[in-house]
């Protein structure tokens, strides 16, 4: 039942974070705060009551009975330990802009006075990590998370969850990316794996 309480916290977290990052909510609140206000203050709005929400899930996770499932000792746990370093090497040769993706960066822009970005130099990115797989920062993480030496049920539980919710959102994601990008995106799927790095063979063409 404990297992359930932890299933049903992180999809309630996944529901919220996946209804607040769609482009349906995105439209209702621009509409609403005026163009120029949420390029400069949405992003950094979103980020804030995101890790309001999940500070109260990882808040209740903890309150819940939980116990130890495995500890990993000697040279398998040196083994994941490495993993969970080659976990790490992965996010960081993954380029991302931190004050960019919290929204600091637009705020400061907003503040100035300064023209919002309209994405019109955007480009696909296809270097570095993302010439091993689609979404290297989902891969990042899950790796360092799933090699952990020792998981309580909770954790683990936690972790099979993160994992899932990170596939699934890729879908989603790049509906986004092909609406953007086109043709090059397409391009970029038929080349690059997905989630893992590896190239399976399909009957289709």
């Amino acid at each position: 039942m404990d297992v359930l309480r932890v299933v049903l916290a992180w999809a309630a977290f996944a529901v919220f974070h996946s209804l607040t990052v769609s482009e349906g909510y995105e439209r209702r609140v621009r509409a609403l705060m005026g163009e120029r206000a949420f390029a400069g203050w949405h992003r950094l709005v979103f980020t804030t009551y995101s890790a309001a929400a999940f500070l109260l899930l990882v808040l209740h996770l903890r309150s819940l009975p939980d116990a130890p499932l495995y500890r990993v000792e000697g040279w398998p746990r040196i083994l994941c330990n490495a993993a969970q370093g080659c976990g790490i090497l992965f996010l960081l040769w993954t380029p991302w802009d931190l004050k960019e993706f919290v929204g600091l960066r637009q705020w400061e822009r907003h503040r100035k006075g300064e023209p919002a970005a309209d994405g019109s130099n955007d480009r696909l990115f296809t270097e570095k990590a993302y010439s091993i797989v689609r979404h290297p920062l989902y891969l990042g993480i899950s790796v360092f998370l799933a090699f952990s030496p020792a998981q309580s049920v909770n954790t683990f539980v936690s972790t099979i969850m993160i994992v899932l919710y990170f596939y699934v959102g890729t879908f989603f994601e790049e509906r986004r990316l092909l609406r953007k990008f086109g043709e090059a995106y397409r391009d970029y799927q038929r080349k690059v794996p997905r989630f893992l790095p590896l190239r399976w063979r399909t009957l289709s063409r």
